[in-house]
């Protein structure tokens, strides 16, 4: 359509509309009378019928305000950066004392698996296989940029093996947890899927099983894809840009040397103080495509530009 940053095309089978400019973006994506989620087939089959993908508005604006505290708010936050400090100095220390080269990539999903599982089920409680957990994330990842074909020797047929495969993990953890609380009566060292068992809504609802078990699946999905491929394009840049990486060091130096002598580690309030290092975290996610769209199905004919 000209030089409008819209043009049309097929995908996934079906006609789509695909827009690219930052204020026509910003116009689908806020219209909530005219669009609503419309994510492919096999997107919301392989994400589960209670993940974000596949809901109503409503239902979605619900599950946002019931995990963003266990997820994103302040305590949980506080909780979680001593756990993601010691995995990556570990990680750290490991690779710098082998003789051999690293595969960067491919050990930032290694580390940053370990720190979503900790997050989410306790340190060191769960025992994930990480090469099994590599393989089905990555057959769920592949099915669901694939037509919805639900056939042996099919991307798609994979994807749903996996997921099968990724629940019964998943499904095992949450019933052994609900049994330790069960025994205990309460716990006090508490994860995140402990927050997500006991949250409710403003009718005192909490949320199913099968809510947890889809919203754990997503999230680590995401924190097996994006966070490893978020910091190997931010190692690469600073390598690319010496001076920038200069500036971001001496922030983080200074931040330690007014550090209180009896503080150990990393905490919150220090990584809000990082006010350059989150410019080169938000530049880096803009220059960077993670996800490489974000899907809208028009509720009626709609006229844009």
């Amino acid at each position: 359509f000209g030089a409008t940053g819209i043009y049309k095309t097929y995908m996934f089978g079906s006609p789509s509309i695909i827009v690219c400019k930052p204020e026509t973006c910003r116009r689908v994506l806020t219209d909530d009378q005219n669009f609503k989620l419309g994510y492919p087939k096999a997107v919301k089959v392989l994400t589960g019928r209670r993940s974000f993908h596949s809901i109503s508005n409503a239902e979605h604006k619900r599950l946002r305000r019931l995990t963003a505290a266990p997820i994103t708010g302040s305590e949980a936050l506080s909780m979680y950066v001593p756990g993601i400090e010691e995995n990556i100095v570990a990680s750290l220390e490991e690779w710098s004392s082998s003789d051999q080269p690293v595969e960067f990539l491919t050990g930032m999903k290694k580390v940053t698996f370990k720190i979503i599982t900790n997050i989410f089920f306790g340190l060191d409680q769960v025992d994930f296989n990480f090469k099994t957990m590599e393989i089905l994330y990555g057959d769920l990842a592949r099915g669901m940029k694939s037509a919805p074909i639900n056939f042996p020797g099919f991307t798609f047929h994979r994807g749903v093996k996996a997921r099968r495969e990724l629940i019964k993990i998943l499904q095992a953890v949450v019933d052994e947890r609900k049994a330790l609380k069960g025994r205990n009566g309460s716990i006090t060292r508490k994860n995140m899927l402990d927050m997500l068992m006991e949250v409710e809504d403003e009718d005192k609802r909490k949320l199913e099983e099968e809510d947890i078990i889809d919203i754990l699946l997503m999230y680590l999905l995401a924190g097996h894809e994006t966070s490893a491929h978020g910091t190997m394009w931010a190692a690469l840049y600073l390598h690319e840009h010496p001076d920038i990486l200069q500036k971001a060091k001496e922030e983080q130096e200074e931040i330690i040397r007014r550090r209180p002598a009896t503080q150990s580690g990393l905490t919150l309030k220090e990584i809000r103080q990082s006010q350059y290092l989150t410019r080169v975290v938000d530049e880096t996610l803009r220059r960077i495509s993670l996800s490489f769209a974000v899907f809208r199905e028009a509720k009626a004919d709609v006229n844009v530009n």
